[in-house]
């Protein structure tokens, strides 16, 4: 089993950040949707968080199960060679290896190493024989460069574990629509709604529709979809209910073979964790947030990571009311 692979900090997504720094980015993200967990974590005498590390020659993939034991989960996926300018694989498991690392090791190393302008990292036995990955990068300094060795412990997971670890199987939604580049307006709607003792929000989306030319106003057949979409979100406190309307949003078309239905769709959410999911991803620098939205079933958010570099998907489960 083989794996070493070179990140090199050269500006190439949004905001002059390099490969190392995005991958910091998520993992930020990642530690925010875990912030939320740790009363409940303690509570269950959890083991520290991880992330499960899925690599293949083509994926570098994060997984976090935070919150897997209700539906709810969030994933990585970035193009190695789009994140990487070196990338080597090997296993007897057709080049695919599965690790566990703890979360907050992940972090700090990815902190120290995001100005470094080249990063190794290394599959490799650590000095009391258990399996690291192993970073080597080099940091400015006044006279020369400092070179740096920091090691995070993993778990090489089995294949048969490794199997179970998977995205939630879905059929295709409803509607995906992109939300406002401004994930912020959402997210001061949900805090507002939170604010007044809310704990579930009901989210309904549907197609926004144009006249027809030359039909009357009223009659069967006036209006037509519009390709764009409106997403409504309702929540009821003890002593009142905020609604909020996010108007002429693009309906997404790829990647699905059906059109969206003629009426609006809906499904009743955690208010708690949807206002954790889109303050994690709201740090990430994203080029477009997509909502993928299956009635009564879930809520899927994708943010897509410049430079077709990858994306996050966050996973929410409906909850009945």
């Amino acid at each position: 089993m083989k794996f070493k692979a070179v990140m090199e900090n050269d500006g190439m997504v949004a905001g002059g950040c390099g490969a190392q720094s995005m991958v910091l980015h998520v993992l930020q993200a990642l530690q925010r949707l875990e912030r939320a967990l740790d009363k409940k974590q303690s509570q269950r005498n959890a083991t520290p968080p991880s992330v499960v590390l899925k690599l293949t020659p083509e994926s570098f993939a994060l997984a976090h199960r935070g919150g897997a034991d209700e539906g709810s989960c969030t994933w990585s996926h970035f193009v190695t060679g789009q994140l990487f300018s070196e990338y080597r694989i090997e296993s007897k498991r057709d080049n695919q290896i599965d690790l566990e690392a703890p979360l907050a090791n992940l972090l700090h190393v990815f902190s120290s190493c995001s100005s470094s302008d080249r990063t190794t990292i290394r599959l490799a036995n650590g000095s009391d024989g258990r399996p690291i990955l192993g970073f080597e990068f080099a940091l400015p300094g006044n006279v020369a460069d400092h070179r740096v060795e920091q090691d995070v412990p993993v778990r090489v997971i089995p294949e048969e574990e490794a199997a179970t670890i998977r995205e939630p199987a879905l059929p295709e939604p409803e509607y995906q629509i992109e939300l406002p580049q401004s994930l912020g307006k959402i997210k001061n709607v949900l805090e507002r709604m939170k604010a007044v003792g809310a704990q579930h929000i009901l989210m309904e989306v549907g197609q926004e529709r144009t006249a027809t030319p030359g039909s009357v106003a009223g009659t069967a057949g006036a209006s037509a979809p519009s390709g764009r979409a409106w997403m409504k979100f309702v929540a009821e406190a003890e002593l009142v209910t905020i609604s909020s309307t996010f108007p002429s949003l693009r309906l997404v078309m790829e990647g699905k073979d059906s059109r969206p239905p003629d009426g609006p769709v809906r499904l009743f959410l955690s208010l708690r964790r949807l206002t954790e999911v889109f303050s994690a991803i709201q740090g990430i620098t994203a080029e477009s947030h997509i909502a993928c939205i299956l009635q009564n079933r879930a809520l899927v958010v994708y943010a897509l990571l410049p430079k077709n570099l990858g994306s996050l998907i966050s996973y929410t489960p409906a909850v009945t009311v």
